[in-house]
């Protein structure tokens, strides 16, 4: 509703890029609702807060793109080392019942 004001912890909370930010800014700007953004108020109609509103969401994309390059590059690094093992595989079916059978008997050697 008009006057409303959206409430939003950090700006790329909001939208995972520029063009989802300006999509999602566009409609509040038609229906005068404002933003509040880490507890500062931007108002989608005024032209400094828009250029600011633009500003904030090229830096939240820009350290998004970073943090998943870093990532990446620490994935590639830690395989590259052999260090990379994931997630434990599950028994199988047939292993289970031999575990079960061995721990049962008390036949562990």
């Amino acid at each position: 509703m008009a006057g409303d004001t959206a409430v939003v912890s950090k700006l790329d909370r909001l939208a995972c890029s520029v063009v989802d930010a300006h999509k999602i800014g566009n409609d509040p700007a038609s229906r005068d609702i404002k933003f509040n953004i880490g507890g500062t108020v931007h108002h989608s109609t005024d032209p400094m807060d828009k250029l600011l509103f633009n500003v904030l969401e090229m830096i939240a994309e820009f350290e998004s793109g970073l943090i998943s390059m870093r990532s990446r590059k620490g994935m590639e690094i830690v395989q590259a080392k052999g260090r990379l093992r994931g997630k434990q595989h599950k028994p199988t079916a047939k292993q289970e019942v031999h575990l079960i059978d061995l721990h049962t008997t008390g036949d562990m050697t």
